[in-house]
């Protein structure tokens, strides 16, 4: 299984952490699974224009080629104003919705409060949904406040969540895969 890490954001450094985080965490707990990570601020795609996908640059192609090959995905993203980031909508745009089809995606978010977590179902999950893609139905958001000085994740609590996601992201990747390639 190949699973592919984003992080959605441009801004900030909690997202990458918190995407990071999962990451390693589904690499404990499944470690047959082939892991890539993949951070928004190291690429520089193309605005979604409606133009043939060969038209757009290396880095574009080269983030639709990363998502092709995926079994699934773990998305990271801050939320801002309630939102995702308008890059993180750019790239959803960029790519065609039978790349993302029937793949499992486990969503992890951070912000700035915790009415921001609103957000994950208020405008995330939709997108995912439109995108038929199999969203699980528990996903972690952190604050602030869940980070310690050094900027790593300290709330037991938060901690419990991403082991608990990753338990049920693993088994529904797993038999997900094997469905698809019957």
């Amino acid at each position: 299984m190949k699973i592919l890490g984003i992080s959605g954001t441009l801004i900030g450094s909690k997202t990458i952490i918190i995407t990071k985080y999962l990451m390693n965490e589904i690499k404990r707990q499944y470690p047959e699974f082939e892991l890539e990570m993949i951070n928004l601020k190291d690429f520089q795609l193309d605005f979604c224009d409606g133009r043939p996908q060969t038209e757009y640059n290396n880095d574009t192609q080269e983030i639709i080629k990363k998502f092709e090959n995926a079994d699934g995905y773990v998305l990271g993203t801050t939320i801002i104003h309630n939102s995702i980031p308008g890059a993180l909508k750019n790239l959803f745009d960029l790519i065609p919705v039978s790349i993302f089809e029937n793949k499992t995606i486990a969503l992890v978010a951070n912000g700035g409060n915790p009415q921001h977590s609103q957000a994950i179902e208020n405008h995330l999950i939709p997108i995912t949904n439109y995108l038929k893609m199999k969203t699980l139905p528990n996903q972690v958001f952190a604050v602030s406040s869940d980070f310690n000085c050094q900027n790593e994740l300290n709330n037991p609590e938060i901690q419990d969540q991403f082991i608990r996601l990753v338990k049920n992201y693993g088994e529904i990747v797993k038999q997900n895969t094997q469905e698809m390639k019957s």
